[in-house]
């Protein structure tokens, strides 16, 4: 039964009883199953969920995470069988001093038990089904990409375009972690309401805004499938949508209403998306972005109105309000994040329409992607370049010694009350207007 408790650290978390896998833990095992997630290809191995049918021919239910060889070719749905040591996960200290709660992390995916070096017994091919079918489009459109665009480029480009960022180096991982631009390849509602809003402007050119809503609504859905159309997918797109209406419907009361609603329907589904950081940070930043960004707008009256002012006013009213649970989470205090931000943001959504052109024309063939490969690759390469010289200076960041969770509180509670302030007294000197 599920339990409301205070956490050790200071966190209220839900709790569940302990998984029955536990008690295969500590020796070797068959486990047999479905491939239940698309296979995380990393650059020394294959993590694959497997939804558990049987371990040791005993009929058994839950997920577990098996570490296969890198070259391992598994599909969604496939039906698999491995054998290795079933391990407990175990909590892991990170670089700046914090704990990271691993097995915490892998219960709100349903995950309970880890085979680090598993070997793959047998396999049989799934069925059809819609998400096998997402996954093998998604898997088709990056082999095409990287067809015609070279390495680490290509890789960021795959970041932007579908969140996924594992085969960026470690080097540039770090520039972008130290001067805040990891959203960009992080599948986040900040991510998807940034890029929703450069749309909607380049919509807005040559239609109403009424339409140019459903035109930025289409192209979050068409993100979403393209992007495999997983959990993740689904709440990171539920957020930008949320963050875009509230910005341009002009109702940002009934924009935090939905994402209370929104919130609350998630952790219902499952409470331990509390442990999930990419959830915690999209509920933050949208909240951030609804309340701060149209008041730091009307401040920013030296910025010239329009693109650059709304950018610099997104990431100014996002950074200030995700900044403690950023600091308790990773403890990287970057002072250069706010400017890099506005210098690289206006690049992403040309350099994602440029990637997805490319990827699909390279689909027909590799000649007619060249001209917009070509021109993705330049931008990639300008954001590369502002992120690793900026991250090398000597004053770009400082790590914050680890602290307890209920600082992060204790700082949440006056600037919640003080964004919520905000966004009343903004609101009511806003007209209410679909099409102003």
């Amino acid at each position: 039964m599920l339990g409301l408790v205070l956490g050790a650290r200071g966190w209220i978390v839900f709790t569940a009883p302990e998984p029955t896998l536990l008690q295969y833990t500590g020796r070797a095992a068959v486990v047999e199953g479905t491939v239940a997630d698309d296979p995380d290809v990393r650059a020394t191995a294959v993590r694959v969920s497997v939804g558990i049918s049987t371990i040791n021919n005993k009929s058994e239910s839950g997920k577990i995470l098996a570490v296969l060889p890198r070259d391992t070719a598994l599909q969604y749905g496939d039906q698999i069988s491995v054998r290795g040591l079933l391990e407990e996960p175990q909590s892991f200290e990170t670089n700046t001093g914090r704990t990271f709660d691993y097995q915490n992390y892998l219960q709100a995916r349903g995950i309970s038990a880890v085979i680090q070096r598993a070997t793959l017994r047998e396999t049989q091919s799934g069925g059809a089904s819609v998400l096998r079918t997402l996954f093998a489009l998604k898997h088709t459109f990056e082999r095409a990409l990287e067809r015609v665009m070279q390495e680490p480029m290509a890789s960021l480009m795959e970041g932007l375009l579908l969140g996924e960022k594992s085969g960026l180096p470690k080097a540039l991982t770090e520039a972008f972690i130290i001067v805040g631009l990891i959203h960009i390849v992080v599948l986040s509602g900040y991510n998807i309401g940034v890029v929703s809003e450069w749309t909607l402007r380049f919509f807005a050119l040559f239609m109403p805004r009424r339409f140019a809503l459903v035109g930025v609504g289409v192209a979050i859905v068409l993100f979403a499938l393209m992007a495999g159309g997983g959990m993740a997918t689904v709440r990171a797109c539920l957020m930008g949508l949320i963050a875009i209406l509230a910005r341009y419907l002009n109702r940002p009361a009934a924009a935090l209403r939905a994402l209370l609603v929104a919130v609350v329907a998630m952790l219902l589904y499952n409470p331990l998306v509390l442990f999930d950081v990419g959830f915690v940070l999209s509920v933050l930043a949208t909240f951030g972005l609804i309340t701060l960004a149209p008041w730091v707008e009307q401040k920013l009256t030296r910025l010239p109105a329009g693109g650059i002012r709304s950018i610099a006013a997104t990431t100014i009213a996002v950074q200030v309000y995700v900044l403690p649970a950023l600091l308790y989470y990773t403890g990287v205090l970057s002072f250069v994040s706010v400017p890099i931000n506005i210098l690289v943001l206006p690049l992403v959504p040309l350099a994602m329409l440029l990637g997805f052109v490319a990827g699909m024309l390279a689909l027909l063939h590799p000649f007619l992607a060249l001209l917009p490969a070509l021109l993705a690759d330049t931008l990639l390469r300008m954001m590369m370049w502002v992120a690793t010289t900026s991250a090398a200076l000597p004053i770009s960041s400082a790590v914050v010694p680890a602290f307890p969770a209920w600082v992060a509180w204790l700082v949440y509670l006056p600037l919640t009350a003080w964004a919520i302030w905000l966004h009343s007294r903004t609101a009511a000197q806003s007209p209410t207007s679909l099409d102003s």
